[in-house]
């Protein structure tokens, strides 16, 4: 069951470019608004998609689950644009189709600059929580490159130890690598220890990181692969989300070699286009280990995230 007419299966040319349109008609500040990052993970949160009083309104909720923890996105508009009214009958709308599913209403990950233009346009119909553990780090560029200031300094130690012992290649990733990303993909998954929950989520990923190899070719998707001693040890994905802002997606190293993250971290940004100053690492989902790591490397700002329900 779907809660909305359309889902990103099968995806014609002429969808993809009107939900281009949604996608990068405002600036959402927020990882998972674009195209790409819903498609990749439509097989495990079972995302649908429609227009709605011209609005572009998906929802999302894990397969596993039947959507019963379904929630959608805020409305996406395609020319910058929040007129209240529309907006409310747009919610409306979407909130009897959600009724109609068995599924509770909410709008989720909204963020935290666009909580007033819900609030505008249903004054007094929601509470707005806000969930921590879907904040992303956000942090300036050059400082991931060069990892200067005392703020860094543990960070600039194991990349300088990285560059003194290690001898390596960089270079783009390729579809050629398939195999090799999928293989350190696994080795890395299978070497940790994690609850039930969290190896559903890498699973989850591991398809994902499938899917993104498919358009490492495009014009605003950007990758870097290591190579030590002619095996891929490290690799980042990601794409653009801004003219100012990037995100990084994906990033998987051996841990094996003290100095590997910070590495490929760096050398993902020397890829970005000059013009972006700004890169966007996602959320840290709660786990404490990720959420130490990069509150370590000292974000510039949090982008804040929110979960909209109706009063009761």
């Amino acid at each position: 069951m779907s809660i909305f007419a359309r889902n990103f299966d099968n995806i014609s040319g002429e969808e993809r470019a009107l939900l281009d349109e949604y996608f990068n008609g405002y600036d959402y500040r927020g990882a998972n608004f674009t195209f790409l990052s819903n498609y990749v993970w439509r097989t495990m949160y079972c995302l649908s998609w429609e227009i709605i009083e011209g609005y572009l309104c998906i929802s999302a909720g894990r397969c596993d689950a039947g959507e019963r923890d379904a929630v959608m996105a805020i409305p996406l508009t395609k020319n910058g644009e929040y007129e209240s009214n529309s907006l409310k009958k747009c919610i409306d709308i979407c909130k009897t189709k959600f009724d109609r599913a068995g599924v509770p209403f909410a709008i989720g990950s909204v963020p935290g600059h666009m909580v007033e233009i819900i609030e505008r346009a249903t004054p007094g119909e929601f509470e707005f929580e806000h969930i921590r553990d879907l904040d992303e780090y956000v942090y300036v560029k050059e400082k991931l490159i060069t990892l200067s200031g005392r703020a860094l300094h543990k960070k600039k130690n194991h990349l300088n130890f990285f560059l003194r012992t290690y001898e390596y290649e960089s270079k783009p990733l390729t579809k050629e690598m398939q195999s090799d990303i999928l293989e350190l993909t696994a080795r890395i998954k299978d070497y940790k220890e994690m609850d039930p929950d969290e190896v559903d989520d890498l699973e989850g990923e591991y398809d994902a990181i499938v899917e993104m190899l498919d358009h490492l070719d495009d014009p605003d998707v950007y990758s870097v692969a290591i190579f030590i001693k002619g095996h891929l040890e490290a690799y980042a994905i990601g794409e653009r989300l801004s003219e100012k802002m990037a995100v990084e997606h994906f990033e998987k190293a051996n841990g094996a070699y003290r100095g590997l993250y910070q590495l490929v971290c760096r050398e993902f940004c020397l890829t970005l286009p000059e013009e972006i100053t700004l890169v966007n690492r996602e959320e840290d989902m709660g786990l404490p280990n990720l959420r130490q790591a990069k509150e370590a490397l000292k974000p510039e700002f949090m982008e804040e995230k929110y979960m909209a329900r109706p009063k009761v």
